[in-house]
């Protein structure tokens, strides 16, 4: 009976029958699926400007950036799900010296690394195409990238005209010379913002959609996880972003209806229905991370206080009688309740997929993102509209 206390973790108190918001939004975001990239290339390719472009504005400011080694930095977003790994200071003048520090440093920071969640899932190796010349360096990235089998793509960045493509030809039969097979015509080129060479002449954002195709493609076999949240966090294709988003959403529900059947099935009589109701709100909450959305608390608390007088009336009879629950501040206490563990499977699959349905009705296919309206009665009557539960 121990997989409702795995869903739930510290978030409910079984004792007193409280749950703590707070604590559900931390452990859904922390238990997101990730995605893990590493972004090589010397300063000034550009791969900043190129995060920001994939992923959202101002992505990289908003992550914690924590240094791995002297020339390896992780910028965690565990909001979107993603972890960036960046090297530093691969500069042409110290390329020997920083290039064995680098080595080393992989060997320290890859190969010796506990869990697979501390590992790059692919690799954009970022070359500017204003370059005179393929660096050592950049060849050397790719053969570092090879010999831990992380799929790479090489991007070149700033591609605004005629030269830059010429390059970029001469560029990929060099590269080609010594990483065909690796790489597999993994090139992409990309300029990430709108490039102004002088007033009427504008060169536009390109690029950037052929870099998610060919990074979607290039994820190893059975990292489906890894890929789901690549879709998931960037910001260009959106209808594959909230195709993975949905896909993440009914993984949660799926949990989540599993958790709640042994919390139907437990043999403590009566103590089924708060944990049932904590499982589900849980449950949203969970599905809020996959939307990358971060209601307020105040507001999740309407919302699930209105959810959970819905579901009540479809619980065949059972004596919820409060439309609200005692792990919710300010609502009344559950009264009496005892489900059984096909009924509490059945109705934490309608809510999970009805609220789905409902982040679904408020997402934006222009911005990729979820706003809901400022009154809590409009969720809940869309809620209302979707809800379907049969005994």
């Amino acid at each position: 009976m121990s997989e409702y206390r795995d869903f739930l973790g510290d978030s409910y108190n079984e004792h007193n029958g409280e749950f703590d918001h707070d604590k559900a939004k931390s452990k859904a975001v922390n238990e997101k699926e990730r995605c893990n990239i590493i972004i090589s290339g010397a300063s000034g390719v550009g791969k900043s400007t190129l995060i920001n472009a994939i992923f959202g504005e101002a992505v990289v400011k908003a992550g914690v950036g924590k240094p791995v080694t002297q020339h390896l930095e992780k910028v965690t977003i565990p909001e979107k799900g993603i972890c960036l790994w960046d090297t530093k200071g691969i500069e042409a003048e110290n390329y020997q010296d920083t290039m064995a520090s680098l080595k080393n440093e992989f060997r320290q920071a890859i190969d010796n690394a506990n869990d697979d969640c501390d590992v790059p899932h692919v690799g954009w190796v970022c070359i500017k195409a204003s370059s005179d010349r393929v660096e050592d360096r950049d060849l050397t990235l790719i053969g570092l990238l090879k010999k831990r089998n992380i799929p790479a793509i090489v991007v070149f960045t700033r591609v605004i005209g005629k030269a830059e493509r010429e390059f970029v030809e001469e560029a990929k039969l060099i590269i080609d010379k010594e990483y065909k097979d690796f790489l597999g015509g993994a090139y992409v080129l990309v300029n990430s913002v709108p490039y102004e060479i002088d007033e009427d002449i504008v060169v536009k954002v390109k690029g950037l959609e052929s870099l998610i195709e060919v990074t979607e493609a290039r994820f190893p076999e059975g990292k489906k996880s890894a890929k789901n949240a690549f879709l998931k966090a960037q910001r260009l294709k959106i209808e594959k972003r909230l195709a993975a988003i949905k896909q993440g959403a009914r993984k949660v529900v799926h949990l989540a209806s599993a958790a709640a059947g042994t919390a139907g099935a437990s043999p403590i009589p009566g103590s089924d229905a708060p944990i049932i109701a904590a499982i589900q709100s849980t449950m949203i909450y969970k599905i809020n991370t996959e939307f990358e959305l971060d209601a307020d608390n105040s507001k999740m608390t309407s919302v699930l206080t209105g959810i959970m007088g819905v579901t009540a009336l479809a619980q065949v009879g059972k004596a919820l009688v409060s439309n609200a629950l005692k792990f919710i501040p300010g609502a009344g206490t559950l009264i009496g309740g005892t489900i059984s563990a096909t009924t509490a499977i059945a109705i934490t699959e309608a809510v999970g997929h009805a609220y789905i349905a409902v982040m679904e009705k408020f997402f934006n296919m222009e911005t990729g993102e979820v706003v809901l309206p400022e009154n809590s009665d409009r969720i809940i009557s869309v809620f209302k509209d979707v809800f379907s539960y049969k005994k």
